[in-house]
């Protein structure tokens, strides 16, 4: 498995909502919170997050080039 990792930091005083929408923007994005720390004083955060990339993604054309085949061809295959 190969990772992408990146971080974003936190000030408390803007409350959890400004974090849970933080997150859920970078996690449409495929990435996930792998943890997350205080920093100094604790009035700072920082989350850690990450991204697999070594995903291969599905041709949807080919796909349906392999359905329609199935379909169409051969009984014995």
């Amino acid at each position: 498995m190969k990772w992408e990792n990146k971080f974003v930091t936190f000030n408390l005083a803007n409350g959890p909502k400004v974090i849970m929408e933080t997150l859920d923007t970078y996690g449409k994005d495929g990435w996930e919170l792998a943890t997350i720390v205080t920093v100094g004083d604790t009035e700072q955060m920082v989350a850690f997050l990450r991204r697999r990339y070594d995903l291969v993604a599905d041709d949807p054309e080919e796909g349906k080039k392999n359905k329609i085949s199935k379909l169409w061809g051969n009984s014995d295959e």
